[in-house]
């Protein structure tokens, strides 16, 4: 069911609660060796909504009106009261490096499957403490890579996801701003696996600016091209280690050196920037 709460959400005080980082959510992955997925069944729907608050999530259909007892998908404030309520649960488990939660989707990282076995009944206690409803067809156990928040995890390293890498490959050529807008979003999400992301992309983020023509022409297409090509590539970050020596190189790309004095790279970053902060 979707409920259009655009005027509701007009009038709510924001619930400025954070979501958790997914940098963070993905350094804290860096010495796993195994993981298991969770993804919690109609995420919202664990939190109540206080009685006096209900008349306002109501909705008219045939057979008459009706409100939610539970937070409904489409207010402003539901995802920040949702990552509120399971921080708060698993707040200990966290802290301890057990389970790390991002709204509905939990990870727990493990350096074998005993240990992953023996957190997965911690985890499995505290759910069943507080009610939790898990769908398991959606969970992934004991595994040595997974897909998590669109990137796939496998030994300290990470890349896009094939879901994702195949929505790149897929996309047309761009034939309106608003598309043009969608397709930098989809890549933006991953500028950490290109080098010189901005650069590269330049082209189509002038497309963006309301003083510039909506021309998609030869310099347009080979930054849409050459972003394709390389995200079909399934480019390769490791997770940053923390206590290894790190490098900064002048092309601002962020370079960690292991043990055994090999460079691997954890991040690329460019950037563009107006002409007031140049």
């Amino acid at each position: 069911m979707c409920i259009d709460y655009r005027k509701l959400n007009q009038k709510l005080v924001k619930d400025k609660f954070p979501l958790p980082l997914i940098e963070d959510v993905l350094d804290t992955l860096q010495e796993a060796k195994v993981y298991s997925t969770l993804d919690l069944r109609n995420g919202f729907f664990h939190v109540d909504v206080d009685e006096d608050c209900r008349k306002y999530t109501s909705f008219i259909v045939p057979d008459g009106q009706f409100e939610f007892n539970k937070v409904p998908f489409g207010l402003s404030t539901s995802p920040g009261v949702f990552q509120r309520y399971v921080s708060s649960i698993f707040r200990d488990l966290t802290r301890k490096g057990i389970v790390i939660s991002y709204l509905d989707d939990l990870v727990i990282p493990a350096k074998d499957e005993k240990e992953g076995l023996e957190k997965l009944k911690i985890v499995f206690e505290v759910a069943k403490k507080y009610g939790l409803e898990i769908k398991f067809k959606k969970c992934q156990f004991l595994k040595k890579t997974i897909e998590f928040l669109g990137h796939v995890v496998e030994n300290g390293t990470i890349k896009p996801s094939t879901a994702k890498t195949q929505a790149v490959r897929k996309f047309p050529e761009p034939t309106t701003i608003k598309q043009v807008q969608s397709f930098l979003g989809l890549t933006g999400y991953f500028r950490k696996y290109i080098k010189d992301y901005s650069t590269i992309a330049k082209p189509l983020s002038d497309l963006t600016r309301k003083e510039n023509p909506f021309v998609f022409g030869t310099l347009q297409k080979a930054a849409f091209e050459k972003l394709k090509n390389i995200m079909s590539e399934g480019p390769l970050l490791h997770i940053y280690k923390y206590g290894r020596r790190t490098e900064l190189q002048e092309q601002r790309e962020f370079l960690r050196n292991d043990a055994k004095k090999n460079i691997e790279t954890i991040q690329s970053e460019n950037r563009k920037y107006n002409k007031r902060r140049r």
